[in-house]
């Protein structure tokens, strides 16, 4: 049930259901007042998609969660006592694919997190995120992996590969570091992830620091051009991005 209401809370599904129920007004119904409004559902449908689809509004719930967070200097990295990586999503091996991959969300947490990490004053490395069901495969795992490649001594990384979610994440690994208290913990993740993640791993860790530690930023300032109003399908993944950020921040305190 929980899957399916997350699954419900995107723009393209709300589009699907204006449209679908417009038709029905339209087609179905035989009130006269139930074509106008039939109508007007499927025109607020593609009215959303449209928005959603364009470069000015992308750009806008990109930057109204980004713009909170810049990357922390070094006098600042210096003070950690652990960072942690949030993975972002993974493609388990199967079909064509031979081994299992990092999305490029999580790739692009990764790469950079590790860099932070041999900036910082941090001993500890943890790299957090789980995999698909029925499967052994975790992006944990995975993450070390290249972790290790970049230079990363083993003996430095934690892998946690059980959780699926931001609020298992910060359980998880909350109870994982509980035997020290007032750490400084850096938390790598998407800047528009960001704002959802400190806010749950504060309430998480209510003893220790979180820095936040923002990577894979999506906002650029917006240009004046013709083709900025051209829909686009990846404007409207960063829209549904944004508002799944929006819609969890509501949703965290009601579940958990």
């Amino acid at each position: 049930m929980v899957h399916l209401l997350e699954s419900a809370c995107t723009p393209i599904v709300w589009v699907l259901a204006l449209i679908a129920l417009g038709l029905i007004f339209v087609k179905c119904l035989r009130k006269k007042s139930a074509p106008k409004l039939g109508w007007f559902l499927v025109l607020s449908g593609s009215l959303v998609l449209y928005l959603f689809s364009i470069n000015p509004v992308s750009r806008l719930l990109a930057y109204s969660l980004e713009s909170r967070y810049r990357l922390p200097c070094d006098e600042v990295l210096a003070t950690l006592d652990v960072v942690i990586v949030l993975g972002g999503g993974m493609h388990a091996s199967g079909g064509l694919r031979e081994y299992a991959e990092m999305g490029p969300i999580t790739y692009s947490r990764l790469v950079n997190g590790v860099k932070i990490f041999k900036r910082s004053g941090a001993k500890t490395l943890i790299l957090s995120g789980g995999g698909p069901a029925r499967t052994t495969e975790s992006e944990g795992k995975v993450m070390k992996a290249l972790a290790i490649e970049m230079g990363v001594p083993e003996s430095q990384i934690i892998t946690e590969t059980k959780t699926h979610n931001t609020m298992e994440q910060a359980v998880e690994l909350a109870e994982l570091l509980s035997a020290t208290k007032k750490k400084r913990i850096g938390l790598v993740t998407s800047a528009l992830h960001m704002m959802r993640s400190e806010r749950t791993f504060k309430s998480r860790f209510p003893d220790d620091t979180i820095v936040p530690i923002p990577v894979n930023y999506l906002y650029i300032p917006p240009e004046c051009k013709i083709t900025s109003i051209i829909p686009s399908a990846g404007e409207l993944v960063t829209s549904t991005a944004a508002v799944h950020e929006w819609i969890g921040m509501v949703w965290y305190p009601i579940r958990y």
